[in-house]
């Protein structure tokens, strides 16, 4: 149908594991834990974004660097394990170094990367809080955002912007665009021409899964 007059996208491919059980993206730039909590199942996604990967020690420009969005529903805590962390929230650029947290309400527009002028990996975590049981930035989500954009690094090829948008509608996410701009794209381009003209989906199976499983 319709889907065929798109490019049928990059190869997907599943995340290797790790020594330590991380899944490993972007070539092993980026190596991601989903912890839950043994007694209230909140959930973190702990992340390890590598200061030897091209795809990690270029700041702002890496590849792993999310870009500049919004929760729409949640609060975020992201607190920095190891490493340095420089963000951006609601315009102002600042450091976070080990043992610090940052808290973000929902509608803040906000991103982080590793510091270029840190010499050791990031590691920091990410947990929402609607405790990672969805809908909400979620281990599904992560799986599947991180799968194919580390899919489309692998092969060269530039995201589609219609998955893009239907995996941001799915966790309310949006990028942070003006006149709420960012919202109308996840619902008219992800979730209508998206998800229903061309059949993109929000969760795949080479993502739910890695190599090992």
């Amino acid at each position: 149908m319709l889907a065929s007059i798109l490019p049928s996208g990059p190869p997907r491919i599943r995340p290797a594991r790790t020594a330590d059980g991380s899944l490993s993206y972007f070539d092993g730039g980026l190596t991601v834990q989903h912890e839950y909590d043994a007694q209230t199942g909140a959930y973190a996604c702990r992340q390890r974004f590598s200061a030897s990967s091209e795809h990690t020690n270029q700041g702002r420009k890496s590849a792993a660097t999310p870009p500049m969005h919004v929760h729409l529903y949640e609060k975020e805590t992201l607190e920095v394990i190891d490493g340095t962390m420089v963000y951006v929230m609601d315009g102002h650029e600042a450091t976070a170094h080990k043992g610090d947290k940052v808290v973000i309400e929902p509608g803040v527009k906000h991103t982080f990367w590793r510091s270029e002028k840190d010499s050791e990996d990031l590691v920091m975590s990410a947990s929402p809080s609607c405790g990672g049981h969805g809908p909400g930035f979620c281990e599904s989500f992560a799986r599947n955002f991180y799968g194919y954009l580390s899919s489309c690094v692998a092969a060269k090829s530039s995201p589609c912007p219609f998955q893009l948008f239907q995996f941001l509608d799915s966790a309310g996410v949006t990028l942070a665009l003006p006149l709420g701009l960012g919202r109308l794209c996840n619902v008219v381009l992800g979730r209508w021409v998206g998800g229903y003209v061309f059949g993109f989906s929000t969760s795949y199976p080479e993502f739910e899964t890695d190599k090992g499983e």
